[in-house]
């Protein structure tokens, strides 16, 4: 089995996050000002190059003013979908 970061999935999982942030109309930098980042940090989750675990998905949706549980819930709508 590939690692999670290299599925289908997990390239899902990180265009849903992406697509929160923009639809939420915060930058990569004021994403990671309001979690206490450095904008590369968020720009490497997004890439694919840094994995996301789940404190880092809480305080992300946080920022964005999502419900992480809404969130995930959707994420595993998608999944199914597929």
């Amino acid at each position: 089995m590939p690692k999670s970061v290299f599925t289908k999935r997990y390239k899902t999982f990180r265009d849903e996050l992406e697509n929160a942030r923009l639809e939420a109309g915060l930058s990569q930098a004021q994403l990671a000002k309001k979690v206490g980042w450095d904008q590369t940090y968020v720009s490497k989750i997004e890439r694919g190059v840094r994995r996301v675990d789940v404190i880092e998905l809480i305080a992300i949706c946080e920022a964005i003013g999502l419900d992480p549980a809404e969130f995930i819930r959707g994420l595993h709508a998608k999944f199914l979908r597929r």
